[in-house]
């Protein structure tokens, strides 16, 4: 019984941080990041900025402390946001970058993955990763995203799409039944498995009616090419840059008005306590 509950537990809390699982398209990968990796990038764009800050160490104990004076001692080049206990003794986290990789007192032996507490159900990565993640929408350039008033437009969403995404074209007809939002829309093509996608994206944010032109994309219709209009400048590289930045990789993404973020097709009743939550939290 105990092994079935493990495995139900496991997988539902990998299904809930997956974007595969909720339906949503990504640029080819090896698979989940690679501790490895995370840290490598983080040492080039640490070496490359010249933002000295030093991490947040959240506890001042003296593990904590003394294990992330090892960190820093085998990885200087790797820009650390915070340092945090976790529940497990011996075992501390790093906020690199939008990732959390884990590591022992010495700071050889790095992991990723999930922390999951088994006795409260609780997927402590994940909590972990939509703090670290949560964006402020304030500061997103708004003016480069397809903006559709719905009904009183008094919630808010923003998207980061793929035109040729089947689960942005499924995101889309769910939209289609929900009222009284203001959605942003940025055109984030994933060349890599939709080479098309880029120019149908060009000629949506070049066209006359943005929206209109969006909606007929999104539901496989030929748009116009951006030819058509030789003058307009559009936002999509940016976009690009814009997403590389969020640490967002897969459509579609969804950011409600707190800046919480979740990925993938929602279905109705998801989606719409997905926008509430948002709103709910600037209320508070």
């Amino acid at each position: 019984m105990q092994k079935s509950l493990l495995f139900l537990f496991i997988a539902a809390a990998f299904a809930a941080s997956s974007v595969h699982a909720s339906g949503a398209c990504t640029n080819p990968s090896p698979g989940a990041v690679k501790t490895a990796a995370v840290v490598k990038a983080a040492s080039v764009k640490s070496a490359n900025a010249s933002d000295k800050t030093a991490p947040v160490i959240v506890d001042p104990s003296a593990n904590l402390k003394e294990a992330s004076e090892r960190f820093a001692e085998r990885y200087p080049k790797t820009k650390v946001n915070e340092f945090s206990l976790t529940p497990v003794p011996g075992i501390f986290e790093a906020a690199v970058g939008k990732e959390v990789i884990y590591f022992d007192k010495t700071a050889r032996f790095l992991f990723s993955g999930r922390l999951l507490d088994m006795e409260k159900g609780q997927d402590l990565t994940d909590r972990r990763l939509k703090d670290i993640r949560r964006i402020d929408i304030k500061k997103l350039p708004l003016d480069k995203a397809v903006k559709e008033v719905k009904g009183n437009g008094s919630r808010t969403l923003i998207i980061f799409t793929d035109v040729d995404c089947p689960y942005s074209r499924k995101l889309a007809k769910t939209l289609e039944k929900v009222t009284d939002v203001t959605v942003y829309t940025f055109l984030f093509p994933l060349v890599s498995i939709h080479p098309e996608a880029k120019a149908k994206s060009d000629a949506v944010w070049c066209a006359a009616d943005s929206v209109k032109e969006l909606a007929k994309a999104l539901n496989g219709e030929t748009v116009k090419s951006v030819a058509n209009n030789p003058i307009c400048t559009s936002p999509v590289e940016s976009t690009l840059k814009l997403a590389a930045e969020l640490g967002i990789g897969g459509t579609p993404t969804l950011i409600n008005a707190a800046g919480d973020r979740t990925a993938g097709a929602l279905p109705l009743e998801k989606l719409e306590e997905f926008i509430n939550q948002g709103n709910k939290k600037t209320k508070s």
